[in-house]
């Protein structure tokens, strides 16, 4: 999971520790806070795709740190670790798109289950569903159809991002051209020779042509 990073929040040391280990064997970027005004401040400097976090803490309990961060966040996935099941706090935070809600002692093959669920989560929300069954990964920048990635040069890339971005919409040659190549002299055949071989390596139906003014993708 080297693009997912985990922001652990937890106050008790052995079990904090024990997290971070464990996490840290299939995850490259792992955050720890002992309390939760370090976790909320973590959270604003780094953004982590999936936070972990015991639900009293010192400082700022850990209802309030995702009541807080759900104001402004509605993207990082969420896993709450508690000693307790029905509590007011759970009512509390059940509304506010909950990965997991997991009851201490922690099991450690709940927590990667959970962490599994929150990982398919991210990625439904970075996907694009294009025409004739291809995918495009927003967040990654890859294009995959029936889960196999296509491989694209980095001018390619560019010039499927540029048409995914404004999605639906006819692309003209030279907006694409100054996307992709900046500032070098405008070529149009260069657009040209770019989406003939995008489409050698997918399909014709994938990137559309609008008659004397650009391109176009469509989404389903």
């Amino acid at each position: 999971m080297q693009n997912i990073s985990i922001l652990i929040a937890e106050d008790e040391n052995s079990l904090r520790k024990r997290l971070v280990n464990y996490i840290s064997l299939f995850c490259d970027t792992v955050y720890e806070a002992n309390d939760g005004c370090e976790a909320l401040m973590l959270h604003k400097k780094h953004t982590p795709n999936i936070i972990i976090t015991d639900i009293n803490m010192p400082k700022i309990r850990g209802v309030d740190v995702i009541e807080k961060i759900r104001k402004t966040d509605t993207k990082t996935q969420i896993i709450i670790l508690s000693a307790h099941t029905i509590t007011e706090d759970f009512l509390k935070v059940v509304p506010l798109d909950l990965v997991s809600y997991l009851v201490k002692p922690l099991k450690m093959e709940e927590l990667k289950k959970a962490i599994a669920q929150a990982i398919e989560n991210i990625s439904a929300i970075n996907q694009i569903f294009l025409n004739d069954g291809y995918i495009w990964d927003k967040d990654i920048q890859i294009l995959r159809k029936n889960g196999v990635k296509v491989e694209l040069t980095h001018h390619e890339r560019s010039l499927v991002e540029m048409l995914v971005l404004r999605i639906n919409r006819d692309v003209s040659y030279e907006d694409l051209h100054n996307y992709i190549y900046n500032l070098e002299e405008y070529s149009q055949n260069a657009i040209f020779t770019l989406v003939k071989r995008i489409r050698k390596k997918t399909s014709k139906e994938l990137i559309k042509s609008s008659f004397k003014l650009g391109y176009f993708i469509e989404s389903v």
